[in-house]
């Protein structure tokens, strides 16, 4: 009875590590992906906010040269 608990026990020690694995494999994937969604966004308001300040300076100039 004994060996039988030891080898379930091992057989479940195995298989949480390896259900372990496949977990932090998924979210550290997920993360990686995230992680490089934000870069993007970030570098895409990055982009827009500099349009919308170089237009708005065309403006200004527009702006100061008609008067």
């Amino acid at each position: 009875m004994m060996e039988h608990t030891n080898e379930l026990a091992q057989e479940l020690a195995a298989a949480a590590r390896r259900h372990g694995s496949a977990i932090a494999g998924i979210v550290g994937s997920a993360a990686r992906k995230t992680s490089w969604e934000m870069l993007d966004l970030m570098a895409e308001g990055r982009e827009l906010v500099g349009a919308a300040l170089r237009a708005r300076a065309e403006e200004l100039r527009h702006r100061d040269r008609s008067h």
